[in-house]
Formats: C-alpha cells, structure tokens, sequence
C-alpha cells in the first residue's frame, strides 16, 4: 500500500514540473516572393493597323481552244511547263483543209489560164478591129470616087464593128473575175489550215491540258496559260477604309506561306462596289515576284488608321484593371507599388499612357497579374 501511495506522488510531482517549463514560440511564416520581371516605359509611335486579307492569282491567264476542229495529232506541252508567245501547243489533223487547198489551187491556176487565153483573144480582136478600122477608110474612099460599089462600103463597115473586141473584153473580165474567185477560196482555205495548228497567245506558265493524242476536239477551252511574270494580290475592301488605297500607290504585302516573306505591290486596280455589297474590289500588283511566292497563296496588307508619334508607352500586357482604376505596376524596396494611370491608344502590342507615368519608369512587364500594392516580388531577368 505504502509502495503505491510513493508510486502515486511522484506521478504528481512530475508532472507539476512538466507544467512549470517555459513554453516554445513558433517559427513566424516567411512571406512568398512573387517572380516578376520589368522593362521601362519608352517614347515611340504607336500605329493602330487594320489587317486585309487576300488571294495572289496570276495577272493574266488565258485559255486556248481550237477554232478547227478534228483529232488531235500531236500535243506538244505539258502543264507545268513554260511557253512563248506563237509556241505550238498542239495540232488537228488537217487532211481535209489541204485538200481543199489543193483543188482551190486548181481552180485558181484554171482560171488564171482562162484569163491569160482571154487576154489573148482581145490581142487579136483588137488587131483585126485596127486592120477593120483601116479598110473601111480606104473603101469608104474608093466608094466615094466611084470604084466600089455600095455592098462593098456596107461590108467594110460590118467588118468594122467592135462587137468582137467588146466580147473579147467582157471574156477577160469575166475570167479575171474567176481568178478573184478562186484566189479568195484558196486565202480562206489556207487562213483556216492555220487554225489547225494552235500556239500559244502569251508567254506564260501552262496551268491546265485538257487534250491528248487522238482526242477529237469539239469545242472548249483546251489550254489554259497563265502569266506568272506578275501576280495580282485580289481582295475586298471596306468602304470605312477604301479611301486609305490609291492607283499607284505602294503597299507592302506579308505572305506567311512563303516563310513569312513581305514583298511591294502597287494598287492597279480599285473596282465600284459589288451590287449589294459595301465592298469595293482592290487589285495589287507584284512585279517579277520571288520563285518562293505562287499563285493561290494568301497575303495580308496592314493599313495604318490612326498613329500617336512620340508618346509614353508601355507594353499592354503590363496594363491590370482593378477596382475600376487602371494600373501599372512598379517596385519600391523589393515590394510591389501600384501607379494609377490613364491610358490612350492601343495596338495590342504597346499602349499609350496618358497621364500619371513618365518615360523611363522600370514598371512590372511579367507577373503584374500576381501582385498587390505591398506584395513581396523578385526581379529576374530573361535569362532566368
């Protein structure tokens, strides 16, 4: 008993003792730093762009069809491939248009052959018409001294009449008339054997064969040619921004298919609207254009509509709206300090401020969205 009651007292006086030691204060909490980064604000020119987007197509493009038609004998070009001007594309067979050439010919060389015996025979009407003319002279004399008799003056004046050299005459026009004729037949029929062999009426890329060999031509466009030496950016505009374009006037176009290059056109075209549209059809041309940049490919031009030169700037991700109030933020002491700010045009990439920052201000660039008036931020660089 007495052994429990000892057992007991020093279970009490133990923990009286536990209860008298001095209590331990926690550990205070170490506020996060917020990872920021800075740049200044600047003074530059902000131009607000608007994009206008549109399609390169070829200049000129032309498509060829056959006046004649026929099979196809020979075609002498492949698409893809580079022609010029009066090249032979293709030919129809043209057996039927030579032989109408061959009798034309004939007949052209029969009538020449007609005229030339009819000129002849107006030769001999004249000669006996003159050797007529003469004797009738002399008889006429003879008579009127008493040596002939009256019949004898009547036939002379009979042999004399041109009647035969009239004939003779109307003969040969007749024939020249033949000759006319036939040399006519003979022009058309060779004009028309041209029509047979078909070349190309620009020099240009070919885009488009719709012949072969053996193919009977029946009419439609068999050979499409385009000229590539000039590309034409077509595009629609707006009529709140068709005053900004000029004939001649020189305009950069980014093509970002062709490894995002820009190249100069100059506006060749501006059409009236469209019926029913507020649309206004623009025509941009580039000259000689680089071999990475082809028809089909779209282009974008950036129209500058409204400009603030020489203004202070920051970048208009750096902006946080709170409370109603527009804020920038900068660091004072390794805390976050806000700056109230108004703000003027904006880009999307830099945006004015107006009032309550100067130039040359380190405001919070990255992060800015984290951070509060007073909080705790580290600065790092774009290397880290």
């Amino acid at each position: 008993m007495k052994y429990k009651l000892l057992i007991a007292s020093l279970l009490i006086m133990s923990l009286g003792l536990a209860g008298c030691s001095p209590k331990e204060e926690p550990a205070p909490i170490e506020e996060k730093k917020i990872s920021i980064e800075m740049a200044k604000s600047e003074l530059r020119d902000i131009l607000l762009q608007t994009a206008i987007s549109g399609t390169f197509k070829a200049s000129e493009t032309v498509d060829v069809a056959s006046k004649a038609m026929g099979k196809v004998v020979s075609v002498s070009i492949s698409e893809g491939q580079n022609v010029s001007k009066g090249q032979v594309l293709f030919k129809v067979d043209s057996q039927n248009i030579q032989s109408a050439i061959k009798n034309a010919q004939s007949a052209v060389d029969s009538a020449q052959a007609a005229a030339a015996t009819a000129q002849l025979s107006i030769q001999r009407a004249q000669e006996q018409y003159d050797i007529a003319l003469v004797n009738l002279e002399r008889t006429k004399q003879l008579y009127e001294a008493g040596a002939v008799p009256l019949t004898q003056l009547e036939a002379a004046e009979s042999a004399a009449s041109p009647i035969n050299l009239d004939l003779a005459k109307a003969q040969y026009y007749q024939a020249q008339v033949s000759v006319a004729n036939a040399s006519r037949s003979l022009g058309d029929a060779s004009t028309n054997l041209v029509d047979y062999t078909i070349t190309a009426p620009i020099s240009g890329v070919v885009t488009k064969v719709n012949v072969n060999t053996g193919n009977v031509i029946s009419g439609g466009p068999a050979v499409s040619i385009s000229n590539l030496s000039t590309l034409s950016l077509e595009t629609n505009v707006s009529e709140n921004l068709i005053n900004y374009f000029s004939v001649g006037q020189q305009i950069d176009v980014a093509v970002k298919s062709a490894d995002n290059m820009s190249v100069t056109g100059t506006v060749a075209e501006i059409l009236p609207p469209i019926q029913g549209s507020l649309t206004y059809p623009v025509k941009i041309n580039v000259k000689n254009p680089p071999a990475a940049l082809k028809a089909g490919m779209f282009g974008e031009i950036k129209i500058a509509t409204e400009s603030k030169m020489n203004v202070i700037s920051v970048p208009s991700d750096a902006i946080v709206i709170k409370d109603g109030n527009t804020i920038l933020f900068t660091v004072m002491d390794q805390k976050a300090e806000k700056i109230v700010v108004s703000t003027g045009l904006d880009n999307g990439e830099f945006i004015e401020i107006t009032s309550g920052l100067e130039s040359g201000t380190d405001i919070i660039v990255k992060g800015q969205n984290f951070v509060d008036e007073g909080s705790l931020v580290t600065v790092m660089t774009k290397e880290d």
